[in-house]
């Protein structure tokens, strides 16, 4: 991937991008802010943002969604970082208040792997990684620590590991059994797919979200997404402006 493109700033819903675009300004070159399709399913935004030219893209919700949406972003875009930014919910020891915004250190994939509940096993135990690094990548995907820490201290956030399943976590006896074998503090439903594909391409990159809800806790009326996501894009547009004075190192790109 080129250095030169624009910073690719990833959702997987249009309401956790819209404090951003409502920010956003003409991009370098003129021409206005400006929408392009890239399929019939996925459009991607262009403009500036922090004084930073950015395009701004949806996924859909969901891992098969995040991932192919990443992927065409990239192949079109050609950014020179990926921002994912959302909202999560915080396992009930990661020491998160409703409405913080955290920083991915790794990105862990929960439902890879054999079997289910307590008898779960990570992909180690068929031997087939999802990421042919040295070592190889099974569930948990680590990220760049110089970006996830400037990133972190831009956002004014704690660096923590993200982990990412397929379904919501429904009760607080499986979150505490998840936070235990995972180590993680923060989980969504997208993020460690859209990890995957920015390391497997090469392109450095970060992931912040808002703590919308406690993982297990389904009472809606004791989530704070409003907030979650506005301090999750407030804190997308202070990384933004870091990422773009920093220069598009690039990531190890692997074989996939």
């Amino acid at each position: 991937m080129g250095a030169s493109g624009p910073v690719l700033v990833l959702s997987a819903t249009a309401g956790e991008l819209a404090p951003l675009r409502a920010l956003l300004a003409e991009p370098s070159g003129g021409a206005g802010v400006r929408e392009r399709a890239l399929t019939p399913w996925w459009d991607v935004t262009y403009g500036r943002l922090a004084g930073v030219d950015v395009a701004l893209a949806c996924t859909g919700i969901g891992k098969v969604n995040a991932a192919a949406g990443t992927a065409i972003a990239l192949a079109s875009v050609r950014p020179s970082h990926v921002v994912l930014v959302g909202i999560g919910g915080a396992y009930p020891a990661a020491g998160l208040a409703l409405g913080e915004v955290a920083v991915a250190t790794s990105e862990t994939h929960l439902d890879s792997g054999v079997g289910h509940g307590s008898t779960w096993q990570g992909l180690e135990a068929i031997g087939f990684p999802l990421l042919a690094t040295e070592p190889p990548t099974y569930n948990r995907i680590e990220l760049d620590h110089g970006l996830t820490t400037s990133a972190a201290t831009a956002a004014l956030a704690k660096a923590l590991p993200f982990a990412t399943g397929e379904a919501v976590t429904e009760s607080l006896e499986l979150a505490r059994m998840l936070e235990r074998r995972h180590g993680a503090a923060v989980e969504s439903m997208e993020g460690a797919a859209v990890a995957q594909v920015a390391v497997a391409y090469g392109v450095p990159f970060v992931e912040l979200r808002g703590v919308s809800n406690v993982v297990g806790v389904r009472y809606k009326a004791d989530w704070r997404i409003a907030e979650a996501v506005a301090n999750a894009c407030t804190a997308a547009a202070l990384v933004v402006s870091v990422l773009a004075a920093s220069g598009g190192r690039e990531s190890r790109k692997v074989a996939v």
